[in-house]
């Protein structure tokens, strides 16, 4: 669908910023969106009621504007506040630093904000949002924050930094283009994630979270004007970057990576399926945030094989196109590959690496007792090897990739994690004479605390391994919103706070009795051994595997998901009843299930959901996904809801009411 044409706005936009100036405010222009301006408002600081299907032109300052259905409303310059009223309506409020609520009850509405630094909020239909006109100069004052809020939106921004984008829900494509430096944010829902890179005089890099759902990171738009940051978050999500230097995370679930030209730096934890090309340039696979299932500090990292283009940690990776490797905290081996220069570096642990000295091959055992075999240079290696000599000291340690990394001892740790812009890095309080390695240094605090350096642009992700013990970890509210958190804690009774930052929580078996609390933004939480787990605040993913060993699940506020993917045999889960068990056999201690859980992940069995009546901490729609296998998907309770069957298609049986919305076949959770 083509849009109404605003050239008149823009040429006056675009001509005061070339000096060129602007009309008088009374000099309205005789069309608004292709409508005629039948009302023209001027004056400052008073608030304005216009009529049903009025087409109005702002002329003042710092008006607030209320509007019917159906409203038109376009402006100069001046600071403006629009509400926008029911039904389609069409807003531009031109320069200046303007503010838009979109009507919730609202619809298929456009929105262009011109230059300044804006808000915009979108309402619970579907939207098309400018935070700023595709001709913008170069260095126009424009840092703008839209949300699209509810419904499948389209969002756009064309220049300034720190511009902040978010789709909230539905199924969003969000696009930072031009010159702009933005943030963008999924939010829940699948959503498509548009960027040619960027970065600006301050160091500020464009970034894309696709935050829950199967999204797709799509940083390799032309022409490409700088690298990027790609942070795919929970879901089976795709990512392609820019022809710079880019930075690419993936936690869990089906991922494609394709970093392309540049040379990139993508950090896995070896969970879910990974296919990895990283494409010209000299890419390295970073494993930093791995943490191994069931074993301690001394048990099992990654193997990888570049050779054969593998990786096995938890899961298995493809690899392709990449000529470095850096392993985990844990013991690994990496294996180069024949013919080509490869730098492999082992991180903590005691790590097996083997190269070919023709191919002048670089080995960096690290800290551990290190094995290297054929290389051309050789640091930390076999004799040369430092060693850690820390077992009941909480070790902290830090290296260019912009990884924290800190690792408990077999003892209860104390562990609490800041971040200080001050002195531009981390402050790691790990209890009694911590070992600072790497480029952390020195003691603080009463010989408590390690200073570890990152800048503000570079923190690339936490780790957190507890070992056994019961240990308490908390990720203050210092550390940035967009940083990235593993925290596993290991066996014993583990207390595990996250912060506003993104976090993945874990627990291993041997941890009965654990809590571990979200908090702010959108976390995975991985629920073991009757653990209770609280998502907090936003919408988060609470994994479970076994339903029968008993613990609960707390969603908090958000749009909250159980998903029981991974586990051996088919779930019944009810919450109504709130409680899950197996569809068969025995059940030693059902998992209970918070009466504000929104929504329900099967398995690849055959499962039995149910969303049962609605409770009211439950005050959004709610959904069931079946996955694979032939389900029971029961959505009957009088409200509107939304059930997708997953691969088993129409062998599924759906119990439903007639307002639900029932998808056969994986719909938009495709991935």
């Amino acid at each position: 669908m083509r849009l109404p044409a605003v050239s008149a706005l823009a040429l006056v936009s675009l001509a005061f910023w070339l000096g060129l100036g602007a009309p008088a405010a009374e000099a309205a222009p005789k069309m608004c969106f292709g409508k005629k301006i039948n009302r023209v408002i001027k004056g400052k600081n008073k608030k304005v009621r216009v009529k049903f299907k009025d087409v109005t032109w702002i002329a003042g300052d710092r008006i607030t504007v209320i509007g019917k259905p159906y409203s038109h409303i376009c402006a100069d310059r001046g600071r403006q506040f629009v509400f926008p009223g029911k039904g389609r309506s069409f807003t531009d409020t031109g320069r200046d630093n303007d503010r838009i609520e979109l009507h919730p009850s609202s619809n298929l509405n456009v929105v262009r904000a011109g230059l300044g630094n804006d808000v915009i909020k979108g309402s619970n239909g579907n939207d098309i949002l400018y935070g700023g006109p595709k001709s913008a100069p170069p260095g126009a004052p424009d840092r703008d924050v839209v949300n699209g809020l509810r419904g499948n939106d389209r969002i756009y921004d064309y220049a300034g930094e720190a511009n902040r984008l978010y789709g909230t829900t539905g199924v969003d494509n969000i696009y930072s283009l031009g010159s702009a430096v933005s943030s963008l944010y999924g939010g829940n829902g699948s959503d498509f994630l548009h960027s040619n890179g960027g970065r600006a005089e301050s160091g500020r890099i464009e970034q894309l979270f696709g935050e829950r759902g199967n999204d797709r990171l799509n940083a390799d738009q032309s022409p490409s004007y700088g690298p990027a940051f790609l942070d795919g978050g929970s879901g089976d999500d795709w990512a392609n970057g820019t022809s710079f230097d880019d930075t690419i995370v993936f936690h869990s679930g089906i991922t494609k990576t394709a970093a392309k030209g540049g040379d990139d730096l993508i950090i896995a934890t070896s969970r879910g399926q990974g296919k990895v090309d990283g494409g010209p340039g000299t890419d390295t696979m970073s494993f930093a945030i791995h943490t191994p299932e069931g074993h301690s500090r001394n048990g099992d990292g990654v193997t990888v094989d570049l050779g054969s283009g593998e990786s096995q940690g938890i899961h298995k990776y493809k690899l392709d196109g990449i000529e470095n490797v850096s392993g985990s905290s844990f013991d690994d081996y990496i294996e180069g590959k024949r013919g080509e220069t490869n730098l492999l570096s082992g991180g903590l642990g005691d790590d097996v690496l083997v190269g070919d000295y023709r191919d002048g091959d670089r080995a960096d055992g690290g800290l551990g007792y290190d094995s290297c075999e054929g290389f051309r240079l050789v640091e930390g290696c076999s004799q040369k090897s430092p060693g850690y000599q820390g077992e009941n000291r909480v070790l902290v340690d830090i290296n260019e990739s912009g990884v924290l990394t800190v690792m408990g001892t077999r003892g209860g740790d104390d562990i609490s994690i800041g971040y200080d812009r001050a002195i531009g890095g981390y402050r790691v309080d790990g209890g009694d004479n911590p070992v600072a390695a790497g480029l952390c240094d020195g003691l603080s605090g009463g010989g408590r605390t390690v200073t570890c350096p990152a800048g503000f642009f570079n923190l690339n992700g936490i780790l957190v391994y507890g070992d056994d013990g019961g240990d308490r970890v908390k990720i203050e509210n210092s550390v940035p919103a967009y940083v990235s958190t593993t925290i596993n804690g290991g066996k014993g009774k583990n207390t595990l706070i996250g912060g506003k930052t993104k976090d993945v929580l874990s627990t291993e078996p041997g941890s009965s009795g654990s809590r571990l609390v979200g908090n702010a933004n959108l976390d995975q939480i991985f629920l073991v051994d009757g653990a209770k787990v609280m998502g907090g605040a936003d919408s988060d993913v609470i994994h479970a595997q076994n339903p029968c060993h008993g613990g609960e699940a707390i969603g908090g506020t958000g749009a909250d998901n159980v998903v029981f993917n991974g586990a051996p045999r088919g779930v019944y889960a009810d919450l109504g009843r709130g409680w899950a068990r197996w569809v068969h056999g025995k059940c030693r201690q059902p998992l209970k299930l918070g009466n504000d859980i929104d929504n329900l992940e099967g398995t690849r069995n055959n499962d039995h959901l149910v969303l049962g009546p609605k409770k009211k901490a439950q005050d959004r729609k709610r959904s069931l996904l079946g996955r694979y296998g032939n389900d029971i998907l029961d959505s009957r309770n009088g409200y509107p809801d939304t059930v997708t069957t997953g691969a088993g298609g129409r062998g599924n049986k759906v119990i439903s009411d007639r307002k639900d919305k029932v998808q056969w076949g994986w719909g938009q959770a495709k991935f």
